[in-house]
């Protein structure tokens, strides 16, 4: 699946008309992901989760699959195509993101072929093998 059919799929099992509805997190905001939920940090003192079965389910729902044919694999909650995980919350899509800041530099080692963003790669695949142990996994859009 590629990123233009899973995001019209987004589209279509949300209603989506605006990305201004979708739930912007930043990765440094998300503090721990257990076998039941992420949690991040909403505000100052404010603490939110995403449920992971739900969206699993949502998923499930969107794709126009029954949420029991799992078969003991790893349950789908999203997608993920670098540098965000998107994930299938009620009501609104769920994104994780990391800024990725462009500068002169940055187009210079990309230029001469190294990765200017090694260290947001090593979190992005570090979020991605927690999602696995926990019994969940994400498309991989790219």
């Amino acid at each position: 699946m590629s990123w233009d059919e899973f995001y019209k799929s987004i589209q279509e099992a949300y209603h989506i008309e605006d990305e201004a509805t979708v739930i912007k997190i930043p990765f440094d905001d998300v503090r721990e992901i257990t076998s039941e939920a992420i949690f991040y940090k909403k505000g100052y003192l404010n603490t939110k989760k995403i449920d992971l079965n739900e969206c699993a389910r949502n998923y499930c729902l969107a794709q126009g699959k029954s949420p029991n044919e799992n078969n003991g694999r790893l349950k789908c909650v999203g997608g993920r195509c670098f540098p965000f995980f998107e994930f299938f919350t009620t009501e609104h899509h769920t994104r994780i993101y990391t800024p990725l800041k462009e500068t002169s530099f940055t187009r210079f080692l990309q230029k001469i072929r190294l990765d200017p963003y090694a260290k947001e790669h090593s979190k992005f695949h570090a979020l991605q093998k927690k999602l696995n142990a926990a019994g969940f996994t994400t498309l991989d859009l790219t």
